[in-house]
């Protein structure tokens, strides 16, 4: 299953324990994390996320952050077997439709959440 949803972008300085005054923000609003990626970029840490509620959460972290926007993804419920991602990667390349960016949220559970960004999203959502 896929669908079209927001993904919180935020800018932050790379120190130590940004991320958990971040998390700390989500924690108290009681906002979860369904998919994460995160990295730093020398002095400047980059953090991009799909929470159960996108608006709640990039309010909650805007004090904890120096910048915080948004960016319409591709959330898809794939199954957690191998060869899932395969196949989604090889139905968008068939359709002519490329890959910006990829992430994923995946555990031991029956299902994996992927995030997509692609060159034609509503599209995405329908082949998928």
């Amino acid at each position: 299953m896929a669908e079209l949803t927001r993904q919180c972008n935020a800018t932050v300085s790379n120190s130590i324990g940004k991320l958990a005054e971040v998390t700390d923000k989500l924690k108290a609003s009681e906002v979860n994390i369904l998919a994460m990626c995160a990295w730093g970029e020398g002095d400047v840490g980059r953090l991009m996320l799909v929470a159960d509620d996108p608006q709640k959460a990039c309010e909650s972290i805007s004090p904890a952050v120096d910048e915080c926007g948004w960016d319409d993804v591709v959330r898809v419920r794939a199954a957690n077997t191998p060869g899932a991602l395969n196949e989604i990667a090889h139905k968008l390349a068939d359709a002519g439709i490329d890959i910006v960016f990829t992430y994923a949220s995946v555990t031991d559970a029956p299902e994996a959440t992927i995030i997509l960004n692609t060159s034609d999203n509503a599209r995405a959502v329908d082949i998928l």
